[in-house]
């Protein structure tokens, strides 16, 4: 088995051929002004990038508002990853960003990753009705992926994590933050290629799953004023579920790549062409449920004259070899599960300095489907029994066509500013999916005890927006900034309802200098989040009206130690017709829940980030979080509890991160490293209740490489750990599972549930 995977991984590795030596893209030179027009250079534009011995970390570039600036100066709490940083930590998926910023959380269970799944400061979107959309946005460069999910992230050259609203710039998704990813421009300069392999196998040295990462890439110059990048990626894995019946492996597997054009045809004319395409398949069942605890009937109570037999969901569990407990990898079908997920599109940016102007145009197209195998018709064991589930089909596809067009003024002037217009289309289809749950009370005899028709849907979102924001030079220390956005969208589920809106996002501020490495800032910012259909089991779709959210934010930026960045922020934020699932008791103790928009949920506390060298040898990157994200006063949860006040679902109230790497030399030409990445949380709750057994305790997930790199870089090897204690931190929880019964409760684990310890390459030319 393991001849076959190295096998496949090899071939990957061959098909996709490496790339060149870490550009450090996100620890850039400061942005320079021409003498002739002062201009910035655009978003998006070559990320020509120095050697790293010319570099230091407050020369750190991000581009969180739209145009190239110091993360120093910036008025936006952000925590950056560059490429260097994305690759001690092993960050090959979205929801392995969990690792690099305090405040941020990553949903990836199915059903619950719209939009990437993310929530920062302890909010996200926890309703998915028809139209929902993220509360944090993805963008890649520059591209808003709406609901068009990414998982594997390849020839990254930063990640900025940018907190709190920022609608006025980013747009409709971007209520709780940003996810701004920039990945690797080509170089005109030189032939390079890369390839990097991770290794592990289940059994090996207390791996609890197998997988095998090849990310390759190419750098061709064409001319002298024309490149291409093409890069690839292959990510097998064996596990981390197993059917007890047969005793295989799930197998799930991503294929991809992308190609970037960089063709700069005159020196005040830019062109980015980007396309990309990502093929995932399972075979078994994916990431799928396991039950954690089982207890109390088979059946449900029948009305009938004879005694029928109980052998109850644990018996049934253990005639197939599953023992539920916390961790459980082990489930039963005897069903051939697959499926197929694609994920593809493409982008064109042209930049043109007119003048002392920058004129940028986005264009861009997305589309994501999904096919294959539901849930597994029968989840238990393989003989006739009391209880199958039947789910039907997956066929569902996703379109998004996005314009942005800015203009963007020169920079280091008295009035810096950007200008635009945004106009996207999205629409979202899918065929029915009716999920039945039936027991068998004796042989011959089905009856179903759950039924959700999930009819076909198909929605169309479409937006157009204005937005503009400036900052003004009030003297050399102190600067105010402004922004404000327009938004008329339009959500309609076909044959049924629909929305029109009109709203206004805005952002005021101020920052000083209070020292010449030390910025201040304050900020008053109003968001905005589209709304949402709900489809009800039984009755008519109706509207869940949009989320605003109120935030106030101020910080403190500096220069520490030589270079070592601090990040330090305090907030509060309060959400107008939050969306979610309010429940409640009537006179005769009967509990009903709906989907509905909510007032009073609050978000409040202070994080403080530092990242960077702190000197030649040793780089850190360490943030801790105090997030209090509350219910409003009197909120009943599933349960009929009364949870108002307490904290939101799959939100921990701390969150402390950690990673670093240490460089010594071992001998000429050789330098040898120690790697650590540790994250802590507080317990974290996974359901809107008061039930502790679907939260998860306080924990330390814990990681770290060790490994001898070549003096010049060109070649590494390394032994590295994930999660070395073995922490089954759960994607999701659930309660009641597969029906009524608290005694039943379900988990969906992932590769980050896990311990994981393996072998990591990497060579350059």
């Amino acid at each position: 088995m393991m001849k076959v995977q190295l096998t496949k991984a090899a071939l990957a590795g061959a098909s996709t051929i490496a790339i060149a030596a870490p550009s450090f893209a996100q620890v850039a030179p400061a942005p320079t002004t021409t003498t002739n027009q002062g201009n910035t250079p655009a978003e998006g534009s070559t990320d020509r990038a120095t050697s790293p011995d010319q570099q230091g970390p407050a020369d750190i570039v991000v581009t969180a508002q739209r145009r190239k600036e110091l993360v120093t100066s910036v008025p936006i709490s952000i925590t950056v990853a560059n490429q260097a940083q994305l690759e001690r930590q092993q960050v090959n998926t979205l929801n392995d960003l969990n690792r690099i910023a305090p405040s941020l959380e990553i949903q990836q269970a199915p059903g619950q990753n719209t939009g990437g799944g993310g929530s920062i400061r302890g909010i996200g979107t926890q309703t998915f009705n028809a139209g929902a959309v993220a509360s944090v946005g993805v963008v890649v460069d520059q591209v808003s992926q709406g609901n068009a999910n990414i998982g594997d992230l390849f020839d990254i050259a930063r990640v900025e994590v940018l907190k709190g609203p920022q609608g006025t710039l980013f747009g409709l998704t971007t209520s709780a933050g940003v996810i701004n990813i920039t990945t690797n421009a080509p170089d005109f300069t030189r032939v390079s290629g890369r390839v990097r392999t991770e290794l592990s196998h289940d059994g090996w040295a207390g791996s609890k799953f197998g997988q095998q990462i090849v990310q390759g890439v190419i750098n061709l110059p064409l001319a002298s004023n024309a490149a291409i990048r093409v890069s690839g990626l292959g990510n097998f894995r064996q596990g981390v579920n197993r059917n007890a019946l047969t005793g295989k492996l799930n197998d799930v597997d991503h294929y991809g790549g992308r190609a970037r054009l960089l063709w700069e045809p005159t020196r005040d004319l830019t062109v980015n062409l980007i396309g990309d395409y990502t093929k995932s398949r399972f075979t078994g069942a994916g990431d799928f449920f396991t039950f954690v605890t089982a207890g109390g009937p088979g059946i449900l109570p029948l009305p009938t004259p004879f005694p029928i037999p109980d052998t109850g969901v644990a018996n049934q569990l253990a005639s197939c070899g599953v023992t539920p407990r916390v961790g459980n990898q082990d489930y039963c079908t005897t069903d051939p599960l697959r499926g197929r997920s694609y994920n593809y599109g493409s982008s064109l940016q042209v930049d043109y300095a007119a003048g002392p102007f920058t004129i940028s145009s986005i264009t861009a197209y997305r589309g994501n489907k999904d096919r294959g195998a539901g849930a597994a018709g029968n989840v238990f064991r393989a003989d006739p029994l009391e209880i199958r589930v039947l789910n039907a089909d997956v066929h569902r596809n996703l379109n998004l066509f996005t314009q942005e067009v800015r203009l963007t003024s020169p920079s280091n002037q008295p009035f810096e500013y950007t200008i635009g217009g945004f106009y996207s289309h999205q629409r979202q289809t899918r065929d029915a999916e009716p999920l039945t749950v039936l027991i068998q009370p004796v042989p011959g005899v089905l009856i179903p005890v759950v039924q959700n028709p999930n009819p076909a849907q198909s929605v169309l979102d479409r937006s157009t927006a204005i937005f503009g924001q400036g900052t003004y030079h009030v003297s050399r220390a102190f600067r105010l900034l402004a922004g404000g956005r327009y938004t008329d969208e339009t959500l309609r589920l076909e044959g049924a309802t629909g929305l029109k809106t009109h709203e206004v996002s805005y952002k005021f501020g101020a920052q000083y200098d209070v020292a010449p490495r030390t910025m201040a800032y304050a900020t008053v910012s109003r968001g905005y989040k589209g709304g949402q259909i709900a489809i009800p089991a039984n009755g008519a779709p109706y509207v869940l009206r949009p989320e605003i959210p109120m935030s106030y934010e101020a910080g403190l930026k500096s220069t520490i130690l030589g270079g070592w960045i601090a990040d330090l922020s305090v907030f509060y934020e309060k959400i107008r017709d939050f969306q979610a699932q309010q429940c409640t008791v009537d006179a005769n103790a009967i509990l009903s829940c709906n989907q509905t928009n909510i007032s009073g949920v609050k978000s409040r506390g202070a994080e403080i980030n530092f990242f960077g060298n702190v000197n030649r040898n040793l780089s850190l990157n360490t943030g801790f979080i105090y997030a209090k994200a509350t219910y409003p006063s009197g909120f009943i949860g599933t349960d009929g509890a009364d949870i108002g006040g307490t904290q939101l679902a799959y939100a921990p109230r701390y969150k402390f991160t950690l990673s670093g790497e240490y460089t010594t030399q071992v001998s000429d030409g050789l330098k040898g490293f120690l790697a650590a990445d540790t994250v802590w949380k507080s317990r974290i709750r996974y359901e809107a209740n008061a039930r502790t057994q679907t939260t998860y305790h306080p924990h330390w997930m814990v990681g770290g490489r060790v490994g001898l790199r070549s003096e010049d870089d060109r070649y590494q090897v390394a032994l590295f750990v994930r999660n070395l204690f073995n922490e089954h931190e759960p994607s999701l929880y659930q309660s009641d599972f597969p029906y009524g019964g608290i005694a039943n409760i379900g988990a969906i684990y992932g590769p980050q549930s896990f311990r994981q310890v393996g072998l990591s390459l990497d060579a350059k030319f």
